[in-house]
């Protein structure tokens, strides 16, 4: 893949120079991480384990009010620098904030390559603002790799489909932050082996939106199966590629700052265990955090929340480890044999000794494997497989199937 000079796609961060917002000497974030303040000092990127990227985008949005904007990165900026962190993380850069191009598709051009970029020397991206449909451009970033990709969206709706006819040509009409996913599925280099969706709200979503997921055997948990148990979407992060978090999927008196916010919700502790469960996923090379309309966000509730979020993402990191049944090596597991009599064949499980996780195979020809190559092995939990002790076929086992061409 050809270099290119990110310094090109990005602005300083503005309010850097003095640091001044640091509470005292300590050691804060702000000084852990490496930041672009000065046009001639943008930080090397070489041996990074992670880079911020802001971003004021929010032309493929939705509210009518134009003073209402997406472009909370600098607010994000202040909460989550006078956190503490640890040396352990390695070393991170904020890369500025991304420039807006003339058009919004210039925009997510530019995007792409950055993130296609950084992904190629595996340092993960966090994104801090912007609307949601912002997601399709990272999806174009892992076809410009040519990685077959899953994207899991956290959020009370499913972008799919929703506020559309049925003469809705994606690939003819604008994206949206209401239907970018329907894109990223018609496209004809397609690289998109699921897309998924946890906490959704069913009195929200369109029953056509819920049909054509089911149609196209993606994934989605709807919140109410999650709000007691949140150990349940852990499988759906630990498969995932990129974790595009929408504010509105949060409970508005926990997080404000966003006009979709309903009055139930994920709570604060619960979107910050999702977001750890994307940084200990070794597979997620990409945070999206969207939707922030700083505006809104009188007593800075929300921009602590995603600065928390932020910590919970590189705590997660620290813990990584290859438990891929495909990639892993000096880890031990136990396989477990599961004969389904409906299918006449077996389902095969594996549990790593050290993480306690569990995987279920899929069966792949030769071409297969080498197309979908990890995504052979579907992350589960300790439930498929007592579903499968009872003679019935776990539902993402199954829809995973149906996806293999």
């Amino acid at each position: 893949m050809k270099e290119i000079d990110l310094s090109l796609y990005f602005n300083p961060c503005p309010y850097m120079e003095a640091g001044a917002f640091y509470a005292d000497n300590t050691a804060r974030m702000g000084r852990m991480v490496q930041k672009y303040t000065v046009p001639e000092h943008f930080p090397s990127v070489q041996g990074a384990s992670v880079a911020f990227i802001g971003i004021d985008e929010s032309r493929g949005g939705s509210y009518s009010k134009e003073d209402l904007r997406c472009n909370g990165a600098e607010s994000v900026r202040r909460e989550l620098y006078n956190l503490y962190g640890s040396a352990s993380w390695g070393k991170i850069v904020d890369l500025g904030d991304l420039k807006c191009g003339k058009t919004i598709q210039d925009t997510y051009f530019a995007l792409s390559e950055v993130i296609s970029c950084l992904l190629a020397q595996n340092t993960a991206v966090v994104l801090l603002g912007g609307t949601q449909d912002l997601t399709y451009a990272v999806y174009r970033a892992y076809v410009r790799l040519r990685r077959m990709t899953n994207i899991l969206t956290v959020d009370s709706r499913l972008n799919i489909a929703e506020g559309v006819d049925s003469n809705f040509d994606p690939l003819a009409e604008p994206l949206s932050h209401n239907s970018f996913a329907a894109r990223m599925v018609v496209e004809p280099d397609n690289y998109l082996f699921n897309y998924m969706n946890i906490g959704y709200q069913t009195y929200l979503v369109d029953n056509d939106a819920i049909g054509l997921m089911n149609r196209l055997f993606f994934d989605s948990c709807r919140y109410g199966m999650l709000r007691d148990n949140l150990q349940a979407a852990e499988p759906y992060v630990r498969d995932a590629d990129c974790v595009s978090f929408d504010l509105c999927a949060i409970k508005k008196s926990e997080s404000p700052a966003n006009p979709w916010a309903r009055p139930t919700g994920f709570t604060a502790e619960q979107a910050c265990q999702l977001a750890r469960y994307a940084g200990i996923s070794r597979q997620v090379g990409v945070l999206g955090l969207f939707e922030y309309y700083p505006a809104l966000d009188k007593g800075n509730d929300s921009a602590a929340l995603l600065a928390e979020m932020i910590w919970c993402f590189l705590d997660g990191m620290e813990h990584r480890g290859d438990d891929h049944p495909l990639t892993a090596t000096g880890v031990e597991f136990k396989q477990y044999i599961v004969p389904l009599e409906e299918l006449e064949q077996d389902l095969i499980f594996y549990k790593c000794k050290q993480t306690d996780r569990w995987w279920i195979e899929l069966p792949c020809t030769e071409d297969q494997k080498q197309r979908y190559g990890k995504h052979c092995y579907l992350a589960c939990s300790y439930q498929d497989y007592q579903t499968a002790q009872q003679n019935e076929i776990p539902s993402r086992w199954w829809s995973a199937l149906r996806r293999l061409k």
